[in-house]
């Protein structure tokens, strides 16, 4: 019977600087050229993500209007919904223009990384070249501590990748007041005026939201604290070419 076995705690063996490598070598050229096809990627899909939301605009929205066995009220949940879906759409447009930027850095730490002999490339030497690449960039909004959102607001709202944002930004923020000018149960103007500022205040909260989560990629020049950079520099998976043993006991 095993009725009296007890499942095990898993205990990792602990490593030394005698488990690691003396002589070893990276391929960064290769390593450059997968974070750079990463970079590439994060695009693609935050392009496939705002196609998909144009498709299910122009295809759904159309088709609501068409029919006539629906209310009004019905009609307007479906635009919330679509909406809804819009709102999480934003978060993951978001979430890959944070990782395109942190790719970004990383084809610049690995292009420095080049220059640096292969026995000194150790945990160090490695978050100090991503630290480098990203005080380099980060110099135009910070300079002496000081964050300026308003050069970092003027620096990128014309860029490519913001201008994406806003469009499904902008959808999103319509079909929200759209859907609430349908089913709200007041008079008509009241619903108006009542979508037209619900709407205008989810188009505010996704553009504060998506400059507030870019910048923070840039938190440590602002604040100089170790966590901020670790935010950052957790995500640039591919610069841990290290074994970190300081946690060892």
């Amino acid at each position: 019977m095993n009725g009296g076995n007890k499942e095990k705690t898993f205990k990792p063996v602990v490593i030394t600087n005698e488990d690691l490598k003396k002589n070893y070598s990276h391929d960064l050229s290769k390593l450059y050229e997968r974070a750079h096809s990463e970079l590439t990627l994060q695009q693609t899909k935050r392009d496939q993500i705002i196609t998909l939301y144009l498709s299910i605009f122009s295809l759904l929205i159309p088709f609501a209007f068409s029919l006539e066995l629906l209310s009004e009220f019905h009609k307007g949940l479906i635009f919330l919904a679509v909406g809804f879906i819009g709102i999480i759409f934003s978060v993951i447009v978001i979430r890959y223009r944070i990782y395109k930027e942190i790719y970004w850095l990383c084809c610049e730490t690995i292009t420095c990384m080049m220059n640096v002999k292969e026995d000194k490339l150790n945990k160090q030497m490695v978050q100090t070249l991503f630290y480098k690449s990203l005080k380099k960039k980060g110099l135009n909004y910070c300079k002496n501590g000081k964050w300026s959102s308003v050069k970092y607001f003027n620096k990128n709202i014309f860029s490519s990748e913001t201008l994406h944002y806003i469009i499904i930004a902008l959808l999103t923020s319509v079909l929200i007041g759209l859907g609430g000018t349908l089913v709200l149960p007041c008079e008509l103007t009241v619903n108006i005026i009542i979508a037209v500022a619900a709407s205008g205040i989810v188009f505010a909260g996704l553009i504060i939201l998506y400059f507030y989560h870019c910048k923070e990629v840039y938190a440590v020049l602002k604040n100089g604290k170790d966590c901020a950079f670790n935010k950052s520099f957790g995500k640039a998976w591919f610069l841990h070419l290290y074994v970190d043993i300081s946690d060892e006991k």
